[in-house]
């Protein structure tokens, strides 16, 4: 127990949170404030600068060491940043290796999706003003729970059934009478186990897949959310909230393909578009996303919320207590002017300062300026085999103004496969721009080029520096013929766990790369 080694020090190089001496000026500073981030990794490193830029010590506490490897990896690539860590084992023994430090708790943020029930704990534990109450901690975690909490407070909610036993899960399901259906495990993040389920065999494949096996953080899937398939468009509400108000930072609208000629049952996700504060649309989606928060009980900090507009109305996919993941807080940073991240630490650290200059009214609602368009494009392969040319070389050899930032799932001599979902997508590409008109010419330029094939070379036989591994490792491959295993259209950020181990090294933080625009944040 107790906070582990001395403040770290950078090597420098790429990767390194600055040079070499980032936490000098803490040999001079006993007392004042301190940032505690729980499990600092994905996007949570968008925490790090912030609390960086104010000068702010940061206390990295790892909730488990039995995460998948795509968290713990996140550790090595940002831990110039620490100027402590403390591994947590128990409440007790992580308050009092916090207390013992030389600083002031000011704030805690779940700095990932492992890490938001711990914040909980700790800030409640603490006596923070800033904190969200942990008895509603399972409604904004479960996601069976929050569905139930919902339509405690009369919200409208997904129709589904929680359980581990399989007769009951099928008996639900065909009381239900329509298919498909959606099987996901209940505590788990990501893409982790999420399954579209056209019929009885699917279910069960999930069951026997999913139900007592430990998910990637680290908890054992007891339970599974069988729930309605949400038909609709779907949507995520970004805010951030301060003393049970809230304020909507961003909102963003999928695209998705029905069908692919490889593959004419699968739903591709094509992309995610941000979209302008103001309309019709935007109002319903954040009047929703707003009773959401207050049902969860969401009063400090950022939250990421996924809603599938249906013919019946808004409804809850799941709540995300946190930052929206991969360089989302960045790209609202861009797109508006500011970053979630930005607002997230003002709400916490600053009192929300910030927050009071924006907030106008519940009714009114205050609506973000969108100086540039904003495009995560996922790139769809028509073709499968041993990749023989980077995917990044080939969309950099375009020449496009607009992209930013390109985030291959497959390197060179690693097999391809033909895309049906997120699992299997050839990675995405950002396009930020002025112009929307430019933007848009340039996603018609790629998917021109993956049409011709120039973005994919492949090779059926495997390169000298192929790995020796299966080809279809990536894929999961449901019963039913021609299934898929992504049973919505899945957001786009929750590929990352998938590719993470194939994307190259994370590039510097804005602050220390020269510039925002010309950095290229590649993924953790």
């Amino acid at each position: 127990g107790g906070a582990a080694g001395d403040p770290a020090r950078p090597a420098g190089g790429r990767g390194a949170a600055c040079g070499d001496g980032c936490w000098a000026w803490l040999a001079e500073r006993r007392g004042g404030p301190a940032a505690v981030v729980v499990d600092p990794y994905s996007s949570g490193r968008f925490l790090l600068y912030e609390l960086h830029k104010r000068r702010l010590p940061v206390v990295c506490v790892r909730s488990s060491l039995e995460l998948g490897d795509f968290f713990l990896n996140a550790y090595h690539k940002n831990r110039g940043y620490f100027a402590r860590t403390v591994d947590h084992r128990s409440l007790p023994q992580t308050l009092s290796a916090l207390r013992a430090l030389p600083w002031d708790i000011v704030a805690v943020f779940g700095g990932s999706e492992p890490g938001v029930q711990l914040a909980d704990e700790l800030a409640e534990a603490l006596g923070l003003r800033a904190r969200n109450p942990t008895a509603l901690t399972s409604a904004r975690k479960d996601k069976a729970e929050m569905q139930e909490r919902l339509r405690a407070c009369g919200v409208p909610a997904a129709l589904q059934l929680r359980s581990g036993n399989l007769p009951e899960m099928l008996a639900w399901a065909e009381a239900q009478g329509s298919w498909p259906l959606v099987a996901k495990p209940t505590g788990s993040s990501g893409s982790d186990g999420i399954f579209f389920c056209q019929g009885p065999d699917d279910i069960t494949m999930a069951h026997r897949e999913l139900v007592g096996k430990v998910n990637p953080n680290g908890l054992v899937n007891a339970e599974l959310a069988l729930q309605e398939f949400l038909d609709g468009t779907e949507y995520i509400v970004d805010t951030v909230s301060h003393a049970g108000r809230h304020l909507c930072v961003a909102i963003w609208v999928y695209t998705k393909r029905r069908g692919v000629p490889w593959n004419a049952r699968c739903i591709v996700s094509e992309g995610n578009r941000l979209l302008p504060a103001a309309g019709e649309v935007q109002d319903t989606l954040t009047a929703y996303a707003f009773k959401v928060l207050d049902a969860v009980g969401l009063h400090y900090g950022p939250c990421h919320t996924e809603i599938m507009l249906t013919s019946r109305g808004p409804i809850l996919v799941e709540v995300n207590a946190r930052l929206h993941g991969l360089q989302g807080p960045h790209l609202i940073g861009l797109s508006t002017g500011t970053s979630q991240a930005t607002y997230a630490v003002d709400a916490l650290v600053d009192d929300g300062k910030l927050f009071e200059e924006r907030y106008v009214s519940r009714e009114k609602r205050h609506e973000y300026t969108l100086h540039k368009e904003c495009l995560q494009l996922v790139l769809i392969s028509p073709v499968q085999g041993y990749l023989t040319r980077p995917i990044n070389h080939a969309v950099q050899a375009l020449g496009l103004a607009s992209v930013i930032e390109v985030l291959p799932s497959v390197q060179k001599g690693q097999f391809l496969n033909q895309t049906c979902d997120l699992n299997t997508a050839a990675g995405y590409v950002l396009l930020v721009h002025e112009s929307a008109a430019k933007i848009e010419e340039d996603r018609l330029r790629i998917r021109e080029a993956e049409k011709t094939g120039a973005l994919y070379a492949v090779s059926p036989t495997p390169l000298p520096q192929s790995p020796l591994c299966s080809p279809t490792g990536r894929a999961r491959v449901l019963s039913s013929p021609g299934a898929f295993a992504s049973p919505r259209l899945q957001s786009v950020e929750k590929a990352e766990e998938v590719w993470a181990d194939d994307a190259a090294p994370q590039g510097l933080s804005p602050d220390h790369a020269g510039g925002a625009e010309a950095v290229q944040l590649v993924g953790l």
